[in-house]
């Protein structure tokens, strides 16, 4: 919950830094509870929905999406990207599980397998995947993230625990980062 909150400040302070600039704002809020393999979870959905009244409150529009399986997922963000264009600033919310496995982090759909590597980096989506998706709608992306960092897997496999360090953004043409 402290998270939530303290992603929900710097959203305020960053549209509010940007609020003369930015004519239109988007958000993709993406949140998954009910797993087929992996334990349920309580709160993403509730997350979301407060989220996106936050967001509507500071003019985003907004595209929920609940217990979305892998290929549900992905078409998600096709369509986001699509209804996104020409956006000023666009925000990606993942609410469910995560998970590092051999360095890369996953983000976790309803379908995700976990009950070996090979089927978890097939049913799963990597989020190197989703920040492409974001940084190619606007200017400024923004990506929160409300990843369970608990182990959801009953077997004692390889899977990592908590998030993989995140590779930094390439440089913008004028030398500067994206991130802050």
């Amino acid at each position: 919950m402290l998270f939530l909150r303290l992603g929900l400040i710097l959203i305020l302070w960053l549209c509010s830094m940007s609020a003369a600039l930015a004519d239109k704002r988007v958000a993709l809020l993406l949140a998954a509870e009910d797993y087929d393999y992996v334990r349920p979870l309580t709160n993403p959905l509730n997350d979301a929905r407060a989220l996106e009244k936050v967001l509507e409150g500071l003019d985003f529009e907004v595209f929920v999406e609940t217990n979305r399986d892998l290929k549900r997922t992905r078409r998600a963000l096709d369509d986001f990207k699509e209804d996104a264009k020409g956006a000023d600033v666009a925000l990606l919310f993942f609410a469910g599980h995560g998970v590092a496995l051999d360095g890369v982090n996953y983000l976790l759909p309803t379908d995700a397998d976990a009950s070996s590597a090979e089927k978890l980096t097939e049913t799963a989506l990597p989020l190197s995947e989703a920040q492409d998706a974001i940084r190619a709608v606007a200017p400024v992306a923004i990506i929160l993230l409300d990843a369970c960092r608990d182990d959801p897997f009953s077997s004692g496999g390889k899977e990592g625990r908590g998030a993989a360090a995140l590779d930094d953004d390439p440089p913008l043409e004028n030398g500067s980062s994206r991130q802050a």
